[in-house]
This record gives C-alpha cells, sequence and structure tokens, in this order.
C-alpha cells in the first residue's frame, strides 16, 4: 500500500516554486506538473487528500480539487475512488551533463598525511615486528563478547551517551591497576587518558605542547603518520 507523501515537504514545494502573476490554481498545476516532470514525486506515490493539502497551502479546497483534476486529464495522476490520488507518470529523466572540475587541492599537512599511508591492515597480521598492528588471532573474542553483554545489560544506556571527556573512570581504574602490576608505572587513574588511536594521542602531544617551528626529536625508523 502506498503511503501519503510527507505533508510538510509540500508548503515548501509550493513556496519555492510560486509563480507572480497567475492565480492559486493554476500554481498549483504547474508546481505539480513540475515536480512530477522533474522526478520529484515518485510513480505511485499518493499525493495528500485535497482537503489536508488545502489546510497545509491555507488555500481553497475546490483549488486543490480542481488542480488534481486537470492533472488527472494530462495523465499524470490517478484518482481512485475511496483511495485518494496516485502519481501515474514516469519521467524520462535526461543524463545529467558532467562538468569538467578542478581537483579539490589538500593543505600540505593534508598532502603529508596523504603521502605517508595512514593507517592500514597489513595482510600479515602475525608477521613479526609489525609496527602498530598485534597478531589479532590471539584476542579472547569469546571471553571479551561475553564481558561487553555483561557490561551493556547493566549500564547500557550511559554507555551509549558521551561520557567523560577523559574516559570512563572504571577503564581508567583498571587501566592504572595493570601498569602497576604489569609494567611497575604508578600512576593514578584520573593520569589516564582514554584515546581512539595513537595517532589520536599524537595530534593532541602536538598540538598541547609543541608551537611552530619547535624541534622534535624522532625515532628513525619510526612511524612514518608521526611526522604529520
Amino acid at each position: 500500500m502506498s503511503k501519503p507523501l510527507s505533508a510538510p515537504l509540500w508548503p515548501t514545494l509550493f513556496a519555492a516554486s510560486a509563480t507572480i502573476g497567475i492565480g492559486i490554481q493554476a500554481q498549483l498545476i504547474h508546481t505539480l506538473r513540475k515536480a512530477l516532470l522533474e522526478g520529484r514525486l515518485p510513480q505511485g506515490s499518493r499525493l495528500p487528500a485535497s482537503r489536508m493539502l488545502a489546510k497545509d497551502l491555507a488555500i481553497s479546497r475546490s483549488s486543490v480539487e480542481a488542480a488534481y483534476e486537470q492533472l488527472e486529464a494530462e495523465g499524470y495522476l490517478e484518482r481512485r475512488a475511496g483511495s485518494g490520488s496516485f502519481v501515474a507518470f514516469t519521467p524520462q529523466l535526461r543524463p545529467s551533463k558532467k562538468v569538467a572540475s578542478a581537483p579539490a587541492q589538500l593543505s600540505q599537512r593534508g598532502q603529508g598525511i596523504v603521502d605517508a599511508g595512514g593507517c592500514r591492515d597489513s595482510a600479515l597480521p602475525s608477521m613479526a615486528f609489525n609496527a602498530g598492528q598485534p597478531d589479532t588471532r590471539a584476542f579472547p573474542h569469546a571471553l571479551w563478547q561475553k564481558l561487553m553483554q555483561q557490561r551493556w545489560g547493566k549500564s547500557g544506556a550511559a554507555l551509549a551517551s558521551y561520557g567523560p571527556a577523559q574516559g570512563l573512570p572504571d577503564l581508567q581504574s583498571a587501566i592504572a591497576g595493570y601498569l602497576a602490576q604489569a609494567r611497575g608505572v604508578d600512576c593514578q587513574p584520573e593520569q589516564i587518558l582514554i584515546l581512539n588511536s595513537s595517532q589520536q594521542a599524537l595530534q593532541m602531544i602536538a598540538q598541547l605542547l609543541i608551537d611552530p617551528e619547535d624541534t622534535v626529536w624522532l625515532e628513525d625508523p619510526g612511524l612514518l603518520a608521526t611526522l604529520h
């Protein structure tokens, strides 16, 4: 069953194509015919009832009825008793001509990021010394899925919001505890900052700590994306 086209569309459609100097009925016919010819009203779509459209446009229902009847006579609409008015016309749209445009110019920094290659998954994830990518086959996927389901069941609504800017406090505490036990790093949970990636961390460090013309030491070989 066809659904009527959204009512808020109509006042905007008619206001955008209003023609000064002709009557309301002629404007209705002109606007609807133009929309049909441009393919803005799909075939089979049910138009609003004449009473509803007249109310939305603040015009008389007789003007809408006359416009519908005219477009039906021209073969654009099909009116079914008890069902409504439907689009019965499929326009033959001409392919639009492509206008050649100059390619978008990247900034020097943007071009540097493209040249560096960005972050890409390696075809050999288990390859030794594969920078930036651990062996995902060693990850406990089943256990992770189970824990995620448990956590989502307890606080799914809270996890769907933005949350603290530095990360979830529980996760900060867990990471601080791990660093103390496994790495011997003495830090507080509020000193932990949860980010999306190492690249985001490097970008934040550069924005907060480095000024233009500062000298920065980098490892060589190292992460190429760090240069940009």
